[in-house]
Parts: C-alpha cells; structure tokens; sequence
C-alpha cells in the first residue's frame, strides 16, 4: 500500500479480544490513531461503552468527534458464539442475545459513525460476517441469522452511500484462531484456522485508498491448509 493511516482516526469495537488486538496493532503501525474501549482504561483513547445501548454508542462517537473531530475508520468486531440448540429448542431470548451482540452493535455504531465519514467525504466500514450467515447450517441458527443481519447491513450501507467516498464491505473468516476457541473445540486442527493477524491484514487493505473501489463486498478469508 501507497498509504498510511498518517493520523486518520479508527474506532475499533471489540478492540481488546484477540482479533480486535491485531487489528488495533496493524492500525497503530501503520499510523492510525486507534480508538477503543477499555474496561479499565489502561492503554484506551475512549472509555469503554456497551454497543448494543444507542445512548452510550452516540455518546462514545460524540467523544471522538470532540477529540479528533473526525472518524475514518470504523471496524466492527464485536460479536459472539456458542453452541446453539436446534431452532424448535431455542427461546427468545436465546435468538435475542446473538442479535444484539452480532447485529444490533454493527448497526448501531455505523449508524453513529457513518454521518460524520460522509461529511468529510471519505470513510471506511468493516463488518465481521460469517459463513453461515450466508448459509445456514445445523446448530447454527441464531448465529447465522444474526450474521446474515450484518451482511445486508453492509449490502444495504454500501449502496446508500455510493459516491460518497465511503465505502462499506465484510470479512468473512471461517474458524479464527483464537484462545477461547482453542479452548471450545480442543479436537480440532488448528493449523486450517485463520490466524488474527491474517484478517487484520485484509482490514488494513480495505482501509486504505487503493481500496476506494471496494464496496459492498463479501471478502472471504480463509485458511486452506
């Protein structure tokens, strides 16, 4: 890349997990001001906020605004999954929760962030979707249809914007190599999963200007090992 982030500014949901750790890395190195909340604020330029409640999401991109008086890049990785019953054996509350955690936070911070990209006419979305979110499959069902959610909202954002200069896509991992999915699938063959710093590589492209023409895409990053 030709570019570097040279003092854009980056809000990174989900900053302190394993993928949103990379990805706040491959920022910082390549001259983003990063963004990100923290529990305990140790190393954070934004105080921790819960991005499934509307009024704590404004607030936290109000802060930024005043700080930086801008956003750039907006990477959503807050999300979650366990393993789920079959669809006749889930509750509400079940279905709920992944829906909240999965979609309702992707909306509700680009919602927030996307106005002030579009007034300074550039700007960067990227949603974490997820295979079965573009198929379903068994044991899957609230996870798939909450990541189904988030890839129209990316569908949807990129066509509402076109030829703002703010373009909107979606990485689609299969299993990420992370601790607690070491740890939930112990019998598996880690060396087929996608490791951290693998997509935040991607993520770093789709942020810079080569990438101005990429929108509305369904960016597949898999590990064929």
């Amino acid at each position: 890349m030709t570019d570097e982030g040279n003092g854009k500014v980056a809000l990174v949901t989900g900053g302190s997990g394993a993928l949103g750790t990379a990805v706040v890395s491959a920022l910082e190195s390549n001259g983003y001001e990063v963004c990100r909340g923290s529990r305990d604020g140790s190393d954070a330029k934004l105080e921790w906020f819960d991005v499934t409640d509307t009024e704590q999401v404004n607030e936290a991109v109000a802060q930024i605004i005043e700080q930086y008086g801008r956003i750039d890049v907006l990477a959503n990785l807050v999300g979650g999954w366990n393993v789920q019953p079959p669809i006749t054996e889930t509750s509400d509350e079940d279905l709920d929760r992944f829906i909240n955690l999965n979609l309702m936070s992707a909306f509700k911070v680009s919602r927030a962030a996307a106005p002030h990209m579009v007034r300074n006419g550039w700007g960067r979305i990227i949603n974490i979707g997820a295979k079965p979110g573009e198929r379903g499959g068994a044991g899957n069902g609230p996870y798939g249809i909450s990541k189904a959610g988030v890839l129209i909202l990316t569908d949807t954002m990129a066509e509402e914007l076109k030829g703002t200069g703010v373009t909107v896509n979606a990485l689609i991992p299969s299993i990420i190599d992370t601790a607690p999915n070491r740890e939930g699938m112990p019998d598996a063959d880690f060396s087929t999963w996608v490791p951290p710093e693998h997509l935040a590589g991607t993520l770093l492209f789709l942020c810079s200007d080569e990438a101005a023409s990429i929108t509305g895409e369904r960016i597949h990053v898999l590990n064929r090992a």
